[in-house]
């Protein structure tokens, strides 16, 4: 595979842009919110009960919002202020991050509680990351926007799962409030940083009843983007597995503590951060395609099955890092070729459609793994759902649509 390699001073000219700096913490903030609570609230649920499938009904529940509300959420990036926009979203992310904290202060977080809880802090979460999506290629150039989607899925990776281990240590040493004290911070942070983001003017979509219907038409018809979709739909599996399992096998396979099950985020994040940074600075692949391929052919299922196989803590963590690794380079080629080949006034709509086919996925996802985990084992239920993201993964990237972009 021929590559080219990206001079320093493209990575600076990036850098140098105050409105791709604001958009980047943004998105920094939003991703805290969204993958750590979900680590919270599992580790939360894992606390008022023993009863393993409760983990993936947990999913079904925090799933929903991206699924039912990240389509329109683009829309809504296409035709509002993004600065109005955003900081509504944050802020009712503060509310009801404090709300939910004060509710486990006070001694009333039951499950059904919690599973509430863990519905409506993942709203507006989940409706920030199509905006923030959506905003990359407004506030860059064409030329930089390989290395400004790898800086932006550096900082989202590092974020997320780096917030996830900064969760679990919050946790061990404070406890689970002070988890829910962190992402009411994390979220107070976004309101300040994406307010003062000098965001340049966009022209609104006039299209209003029917937006994302025709929208969604478009894609769906048109390669590569419908390839592109379905195995962001897939790698949404994928993560609904590693975030709903992963904390399972972590505790009662290997008999860590939440520092120890935290640290494995931490292990995956260090091998998206160490490609994310390659790519942002150094390595420009001269066939995206060729290598989006490559990395989720050999890695995005087969990373599950390794996963659910490992009964060694220490290999665990390994196969994290190298699972990382391709992670880092799969989601930078997918988002920079799909933002590359859509027209600029769907993008909104279409960073929508992506964000519900990734986090949508969450609770078809997990309803699945309910039905497997209480049919079979946590580990068992992680190589199943492996394989069948392998077959799935190799059944797209290795036809020319994708290979030949």
């Amino acid at each position: 595979m021929t590559s080219t390699t990206t001079p320093n001073h493209n990575l600076g000219s990036v850098m140098a842009n105050a409105a791709f700096r604001g958009v980047l913490a943004s998105n920094i903030m939003a991703s805290i919110a969204l993958g750590t609570s979900r680590f919270v609230f599992v580790w939360l649920v894992g606390e008022l009960t023993e009863w393993n499938p409760a983990t993936a009904i947990l999913g079904i529940v925090i799933g929903l919002p991206p699924l039912l509300l990240s389509a329109w959420a683009g829309s809504l990036a296409d035709r509002m202020s993004a600065r109005t926009l955003g900081v509504a979203l944050f802020t009712a992310s503060t509310a009801l991050f404090t709300i939910s904290a004060i509710l486990l202060h006070a001694g009333l977080m039951t499950v059904p509680v919690a599973m509430v809880c863990g519905l409506v802090t993942a709203i507006a979460p989940a409706m920030l990351m199509p905006l923030l999506q959506a905003l990359v290629p407004r506030v860059v150039d064409d030329s930089v926007l390989l290395q400004a989607v790898a800086l932006q899925n550096l900082g989202m990776t590092g974020s997320s799962v780096g917030g996830i281990f900064l969760g679990g240590v919050v946790i061990q040493a404070f406890g689970l409030e002070a988890g829910l004290w962190l992402l009411t911070a994390a979220s107070l942070a976004g309101v300040i940083i994406h307010q003062r983001t000098p965001i340049p003017p966009y022209e609104a979509s006039s299209a209003r009843r029917g937006a994302i219907r025709s929208a969604a038409a478009i894609a769906f018809r048109t390669e590569p983007l419908r390839s592109l979709l379905a195995l962001t739909t897939v790698l949404g599996v994928v993560i609904t597995a590693s975030t709903l399992l992963l904390p399972e096998i972590a505790r009662d396979v290997l008999g860590t503590q939440s520092l120890a099950a935290s640290a494995l985020n931490v292990a995956m994040s260090v091998g998206m951060i160490t490609t994310s940074m390659l790519v942002a600075t150094r390595w420009q692949p001269a066939r995206r395609g060729r290598a989006l391929a490559l990395a989720t052919g050999s890695a995005m299922g087969t990373g599950l099955v390794a996963l659910g196989l490992s009964q060694n803590y220490l290999l665990t963590l390994f196969i994290c890092v190298c699972w990382g690794l391709t992670g880092g380079i799969a989601m930078t080629m997918m988002r920079t070729l799909m933002q590359t080949h859509t027209p600029p006034e769907l993008m909104g709509r279409v960073m929508g459609l992506a964000s519900t086919a990734q986090n949508g996925s969450f609770p078809v996802a997990a309803a699945v793994l309910f039905a497997l985990v209480s049919a079979t084992s946590v580990p068992t239920a992680m190589v199943i759902t492996g394989v069948l993201c392998s077959m799935a993964v190799w059944s797209i990237v290795f036809r020319r649509t994708i290979r030949d972009l």
